[in-house]
């Protein structure tokens, strides 16, 4: 049984160190494969739909801004797009929409006002003091409190508009 057991230790030292090494070539050469060449071949390559290659991800880029060499010129630049961007009117529609999610509940379709709440058709607040009375919640308390959480200040803009434009 001694004997059974000795035998069976010095074959295993020789073989396992051999059969490591040949394994280890084994997956060098497998993991190196064919590469481009196909074998002396004179078949043509398979097409990129044929082929099972793992797509990469494409090189990053990253372009350098352009630098300013005039800061007046840029100053005014920005100067012009400020104003451009007041002037623009805030967007009617997106003020229904915001209405329409925030306000239409009590003050009704139209803000033609409902048993809950008054009618808002012919508003008679400035922009000031209609934002104040949103924000604070005026003398009509916490249930009329709107915080920037809930209205942004376009939103709050947009409501104002389409409240404005209603006859």
């Amino acid at each position: 049984m001694v004997q059974g057991k000795m035998n069976i230790t010095r074959f295993a030292i020789r073989i396992v160190p051999i059969a490591a090494v040949l394994l280890l070539l084994l997956t060098l050469v497998a993991g190196c494969g064919p590469g481009d060449e196909q074998n002396g071949s004179s078949e043509e390559a398979p097409a990129a739909s044929e082929t099972s290659a793992v797509p990469t991800m494409p090189a990053a880029r990253f372009d350098q801004p352009t630098p300013v060499t005039d800061l007046k010129q840029a100053s005014e630049t920005d100067k012009q797009q400020d104003e451009e961007q007041e002037e623009e009117a805030p967007d009617i529609a997106s003020g229904a929409f915001v209405y329409g999610n925030r306000c239409a509940e009590c003050h009704g379709e139209g803000a033609a006002g409902t048993d809950q709440a008054s009618s808002l058709v012919g508003l008679t607040l400035s922009e000031d003091e209609f934002e104040d009375l949103i924000r604070t919640g005026g003398e009509l308390g916490p249930d009329h409190l709107f915080g920037s959480t809930k209205i942004s200040p376009d939103g709050l803009s947009a409501v104002y508009a389409y409240l404005t434009s209603l006859e």
